[in-house]
């Protein structure tokens, strides 16, 4: 049924890949609460797929992101009705609506998903080759006209251009762009040695367009993990000036920041406020909050009509351990504190001795709960 909805080319994309995505969802299906019948509601699913397209491809999926409303404010089949027909939609809804998903529905779900993404790939890719020069064939094309190809394609990318409205006349001013985006050249470097790597272990021509298709493959899939240095340096900029241990930086000290050449640093008040970034009540001067800011919307740097490569929040990545040692929706209190002390994170090495407020408040949550701490409640995520 999914194969008549979305097409041979596509089903072909999707349904090599539904084993592997089953055995990634798995121990955040097992940590999740289900029915009675052990399926996932809607805004469990949504969830659960926001977790693994993150955790495979940082990508932030428009439709099923945590937009401050909770996880429960749309079916996540509603993606599909944009992107996929209303067909697609119509399968996956009828049977959420007959009960949930199982683990083996949300990964044919996510497969059928990201089967949409890689054609999506492909259509850059051929605009890629269009807009790089007349004379560019997709095969028999030369090493350097290839790269160059490559290079229009991740230009596009990090510009959020997009590719169906580009053209050629357009070009020289998105290449005067590139000059002034800090990382462009690094973006490049990193490209290349993605093409490399991939061309020396497929039997194709190197310049093959074959060959292109899976460098862009391999290239998506890692850009998101590849990029987030980016935020783990901007994270490190902000501790710089943080003000005494506050998680805060004064909004005096962030812009004065951007003046020094922190070209990020330089969101307005008003904006910030929109953002969640901005507190005003806890220090005596405005500050930003820089867990927030970091994880704003307004640093994604690069995005597809799918979705966008935003910081990936670290606490998200901090629960994977948890859920695997869990493995139900509810640990004691001494399980996940025997975990947590065991896991580094970016600022903190490993072991470490949770301070006595942190193991006092998870013993308050547990005590809400029968003496048990519901891993994705509403109150432990604050904690962690």
């Amino acid at each position: 049924e999914v194969q008549q909805s979305i097409g041979d080319r596509r089903f072909q994309l999707t349904d090599g890949r539904i084993e592997t995505l089953e055995d990634a969802m798995r121990p955040i299906f097992k940590s999740l609460l289900q029915t009675a019948d052990g399926l996932l509601p809607p805004s469990a699913v949504r969830y659960l797929l926001h977790r693994v397209f993150v955790d495979r491809h940082t990508w932030f999926v428009r439709g099923i992101e945590n937009t401050g409303a909770g996880w429960n404010t749309s079916s996540p089949s509603m993606i599909f009705v944009e992107h996929g027909g209303e067909s697609t939609d119509d399968i996956f809804e009828r049977r959420l609506n007959s009960g949930g998903f199982t683990l083996r529905d949300t990964a044919v779900f996510a497969a059928t998903f990201e089967s949409m993404v890689q054609v999506e790939f492909v259509d850059r890719l051929d605009v890629a080759y269009k807009l790089t020069g007349e004379g560019i064939a997709k095969e028999g094309a030369r090493e350097a006209e290839v790269e160059k190809v490559l290079d229009t394609f991740m230009l596009m990318y990090v510009l959020a251009i997009n590719h169906t409205r580009a053209t050629a006349s357009a070009m020289p001013k998105l290449w005067e762009r590139s000059k002034k985006y800090p990382h462009w050249s690094a973006t490049q470097s990193w490209a290349r040695d993605i093409r490399r790597e991939v061309v020396s272990s497929v039997g194709e021509s190197r310049t093959a367009y074959s060959t292109t298709v899976q460098v862009v493959f391999e290239m998506m899939d890692r850009y998101g993990r590849w990029q987030n240095h980016e935020c783990d340096s901007m994270k490190r900029d902000l501790m710089e000036i943080e003000w005494s241990d506050t998680g805060r930086v004064r909004l005096q000290d962030f812009y004065n920041a951007a003046l020094n050449g922190k070209w990020l640093f330089s969101e307005a008040k008003e904006y910030l406020g929109e953002l969640g970034a901005l507190d005003e009540a806890t220090l005596a001067v405005p500050a930003v909050l820089i867990a927030n800011y970091i994880n704003a919307p307004s640093n994604c740097l690069a995005e597809s009509k799918f979705y966008s490569v935003c910081c990936v929040n670290e606490c998200e990545a901090l629960l994977s351990p948890i859920e695997r040692h869990i493995a139900t929706p509810t640990g004691l209190p001494a399980d996940i504190i025997r975990i947590v002390e065991a896991l580094p994170s970016a600022t903190v090495d490993a072991p470490r001795t949770l301070p006595r407020g942190l193991l006092e408040r998870l013993d308050e949550i547990a005590s809400q709960h029968g003496g048990r701490v519901p891993i994705h409640g509403r109150l432990f995520a604050p904690w962690m």
